[in-house]
């Protein structure tokens, strides 16, 4: 006898066999809402949340996943929702074990079938494949940083063709990200000129420069007109990629939209031309004095008697100390006279005290005036009042140093991803090589706590990079202690894999009270960069050994990093240890910008970095920082 078969009936069964919990849900509202109906869960997910008998419409995805509508989790949610993707994310353990079901890693996928219907699946997942997603996790993180720095990022291939541009590349040259992608840098579309609006040759444009020359470009200034002839000013840094067998496959651009500077350039231009107007027109009602060959002041005009405070008769008859700021030491004096009494004229600026005690700066001429007998016999001070003048500039000093500050920074930033992010995928790498090649299971656990251990210091790593890339003004935030010995480890956990596969002995010799007051991400790096090159050139062969060392002296904290690795000939490289893109060992992995990165980060915590090295024997890096960076850091 035929039967017909319900075509629900066929769901019910094929899903209940599933190995993982799958819940169904609606949204009448179209939108991924805590108040989206329940409809249906298979029995592994009853077994997981102890639903029985539950009818449609009892519970909501807000009862059953609460978590899911954190804020970081639900923009995460509700962007996929919107563009109709599958939203993937692995489930610690401590997740669950917060709402009762199995202490448990998981993958929690949401899949939207419909306008009004998606699903919800829950599978579980083995240590090895786990640490693989939380891996993929950390490079879509890393990606969407990348996608957010402020600088516009475009990547080439060797014909010059755009494969890759970021979204601040689309905001500054104000194009659609598909609008950019496979044009060409030096497209006709893209006027691109000097600042007298001459065109800027396409051979000179730094994408050319490191393709054709493979050479690194930095700093370089040009203007860009789009097509409906708005402008813009842009710096940019342009460099060659290679392949790993060195062969150039393309080159990457960053760039800045430096147009307000530019402008804020020009207005400071415009203000020194009207300060040298105003000059003109106070010399016509200077300041004046005249005094003896010994500096009794015989003659006062009304601007000086006005500025200074005094009456005339209190002038008259004194000498200039009257006005003394104590600003100026007392070489400052020295020269001043050693300079008109040999007949010259002195030029400078003084700051001066007034009567009441308020302070004011004088653009100062002093000329010597001579008798019949060719004898100086008076000096003629002529005097103008620059105060706001002087304010005004040290206001535009400062307003550039900052900005000096950033640039630099910014430039730094791209080095430091490359360089520090490489040297946790090295050791991702040595972990999961040593993974496939062990056959014990104690050692796989172990090498895949190591792994997850990896992936939270690589988020640490990208949390203190994001910090970095929000660099407004660096050195302004706050400093915080750090212990030396924790940073140490950290370090050397980061390096394990690379550490264990080389069978290096590692000694460490700090203090566990050991602390010092810095910027958290430069001290990881500084650390990371001085280890990893210990390990990265270490000898092949038994005994191998680094030693990491920190102790105090005075006012400073002095950390050692020694090796017995392969060294460097100081006399042949000396004068270019820390320089960029400066390589010593037929490295393939080497990129000449560790130490680079090292020297400028120790130099701005206000410290200094030495090296001593004998090629074959080893080498020994060792850093000076100082306790108290505020009254040591110099930009």
């Amino acid at each position: 006898m035929n039967k017909t078969i319900q075509t629900s009936d066929l769901f019910y069964s094929y899903s209940n066999k599933l190995s993982y919990a799958l819940y169904l849900f609606e949204s009448k509202s179209e939108q991924f809402e805590t108040e989206n109906g329940f409809i249906f869960s298979n029995t592994k997910a009853k077994e997981l949340h102890g639903i029985q008998n539950v009818s449609h419409g009892e519970l909501s995805v807000g009862h059953l996943f609460p978590f899911l509508f954190e804020n970081n989790l639900l923009s995460q949610i509700r962007m996929h929702w919107q563009k109709d993707l599958e939203f993937e994310e692995v489930i610690g353990k401590d997740k669950f074990q917060a709402f009762g079901i199995q202490n448990q890693p998981y993958l929690l996928r949401i899949t939207k079938l419909d306008s009004i219907h998606y699903s919800i699946t829950i599978e579980e997942l083995t240590d090895v494949i786990l640490a693989q997603k939380i891996l993929k996790q950390k490079e879509t993180k890393l990606d969407r940083l990348l996608k957010t720095m402020i600088n516009g990022v475009v990547v080439v291939n060797t014909e010059g063709q755009i494969l890759y541009a970021n979204e601040s590349a689309s905001e500054i040259l104000e194009l659609k990200l598909e609008e950019i992608e496979n044009r060409y840098f030096s497209s006709r579309e893209w006027k691109q000129i000097y600042e007298d609006g001459s065109p800027f040759p396409m051979d000179q444009l730094p994408l050319a420069i490191a393709l054709t020359k493979q050479e690194t470009v930095y700093n370089c200034e040009h203007g860009i007109v789009s097509e409906d002839g708005h402008f813009k000013w842009l710096n940019v840094n342009a460099t060659p990629l290679f392949d790993e067998h060195g062969k150039l496959e393309g080159a990457t651009a960053s760039f800045l939209d430096i147009t307000e500077l530019k402008k804020t350039q020009d207005t400071i231009k415009q203000q020194n031309r009207k300060l040298t107007s105003v000059l003109e027109a106070i010399e016509k009602s200077a300041i004046v004095s005249v005094t003896n060959p010994d500096g009794i002041i015989t003659r006062a005009n009304t601007q000086f008697i006005k500025i200074s405070g005094y009456t005339e008769s209190e002038l008259i008859g004194s000498d200039h100390k009257i006005l003394n700021s104590q600003f100026h030491p007392t070489e400052f004096w020295i020269e001043l006279w050693n300079q008109i009494k040999q007949g010259k004229t002195w030029e400078g600026v003084i700051k001066n005290k007034a009567k009441d005690g308020t302070f004011f700066w004088q653009q100062t001429f002093i000329h010597p005036l001579y008798d019949e007998n060719d004898q100086i016999e008076a000096y003629l001070s002529i005097r103008f009042d620059i105060t706001e003048e002087i304010e005004a500039l040290e206001n535009t000093k400062r307003m550039l140093h900052f900005a000096g500050i950033q640039n630099n920074r910014l430039q730094n930033f791209a080095y430091i991803i490359s360089h520090n992010i490489r040297q946790h995928s090295s050791n991702f790498t040595s972990l999961i090589s040593l993974l496939e090649e062990t056959n014990v299971e104690e050692e796989k656990q172990n090498l895949v706590e190591m792994l997850h251990t990896s992936s939270i210091q690589l988020e640490e790593t990208i949390s203190h990079l994001s910090d970095i890339i929000s660099i407004n003004q660096t050195l302004n935030k706050p400093m915080e202690i750090c212990s030396l010995k924790k940073e140490v480890e950290t370090t050397l956990t980061i390096l394990n894999g690379s550490i264990v596969s080389r069978n290096i002995k590692v000694e460490v010799l700090v203090p566990d009270h050991l602390q010092i007051k810095t910027i958290p991400a430069y001290l990881e790096s500084i650390l990371l960069n001085l280890v990893s090159n210990a390990v990265k050139y270490v000898r092949l062969k038994s005994g191998a050994w680094i030693q990491i060392s920190i102790e105090e002296r005075e006012e400073w904290i002095v950390i050692s990093v020694e090796d017995n690795g392969l060294g460097i000939n100081l006399s042949k490289h000396g004068n270019k240890i820390f320089g960029m893109f400066k390589t010593f060992h037929k490295n393939e992995d080497a990129r000449g910008i560790g130490l680079f990165i090292t020297k400028s980060q120790v130099e701005v915590l206000g410290g200094e970095i030495q090296v001593t090295s004998e090629e074959g024997k080893g080498s020994q890096f060792t850093v000076h920082l100082p306790k108290n960076p505020e009254e040591r850091i110099r930009v």
